[in-house]
């Protein structure tokens, strides 16, 4: 779907949809547009069949310096509750997750507050040496609102999340990768080559078994183990109609590489 986007760019080739965050000028500070075009293409990425992989990145030096301050955040105190419940930017998060397609961050410099948290929210993190991470909503006295107090506990664990969000402190890579925020760390010249090459894997493997392993695991997470087992029981005897499992099978008798379609 072709989309005039003003603050976000997507291009797709090869199964891979890649969004670039793109207000450099102001380190791709998340603006009420940019959340809305944002959702717009996680929503094209839903229905477009050809999508099999997302990557998010921003454009320039930074990921993404979170919501910026003078068109996201200065009146948000004055907005009545209701109001203000139906600004606030979760549903993008809440999509992201329900999208049933990797999403892999490419976190090439600075992603503070909203930023940060928006990495939180992709299933897998790749960044470049350059990259900082901190959630510094406590310097205005506020909480991270966009997932972050649901993933970084489950990632870094409940101590380092709280020291990071008490503190709104901000870690390089090296650290992020250390505490498991970070899955990949690289080289900032390497950053996107690489990203691109695990997303062309993911793509051109049996896309239905990667969403409903995200699907599995996402779910997990709010289960009991016996009702994980149940629920996976499920999946796995939706997944073995499929003609990539098929396909997965024959292939190891025979010895060679699969060719997997998606179906």
């Amino acid at each position: 779907m072709n989309r005039d986007f003003k603050t976000i760019i997507s291009s797709a080739a090869n199964g891979v949809t890649t969004i670039t965050l793109n207000r450099p000028e102001v380190l791709n500070a998340m603006s009420p547009k940019l959340f809305d075009e944002l959702e717009a293409a996680i929503d094209d990425a839903y229905v477009n069949d050809d999508t099999k992989v997302v990557i998010l990145t921003g454009a320039g030096r930074a990921f993404s310096s979170g919501g910026d301050m003078k068109l996201d955040v200065s009146d948000n105190h004055r907005k009545p509750p209701f109001e203000f419940r139906s600004f606030i930017h979760t549903r993008l998060i809440r999509k992201m997750v329900e999208l049933e397609k990797p999403i892999i961050a490419a976190v090439n410099g600075l992603a503070v507050g909203a930023g940060a948290d928006l990495a939180l929210a992709c299933d897998i993190r790749f960044a470049s040496e350059n990259a900082r991470f901190g959630w510094m909503y406590i310097a205005s006295g506020v909480i991270p609102d966009l997932g972050g107090v649901y993933f970084l506990p489950r990632l870094a664990g409940i101590g380092k999340a709280k020291m990071l969000a008490f503190t709104g402190d901000m870690i390089d890579a090296v650290e992020a990768e250390k505490i498991g925020i970070v899955d990949k760390l690289v080289p900032a010249d390497r950053l996107m080559p690489e990203t691109m090459q695990f997303a062309t894997r993911l793509a051109n493997g049996p896309s239905k078994g990667i969403a409903m392993t995200k699907v599995a695991i996402n779910k997990a997470l709010s289960m009991d183990l016996l009702s994980s087992l149940d629920y996976t029981t499920n999946l796995q005897y939706l997944l073995m109609q499929t003609e990539d499992h098929k396909e997965g099978f024959r292939s190891f008798l025979e010895k060679r590489k699969p060719v997997y379609k998606g179906k």
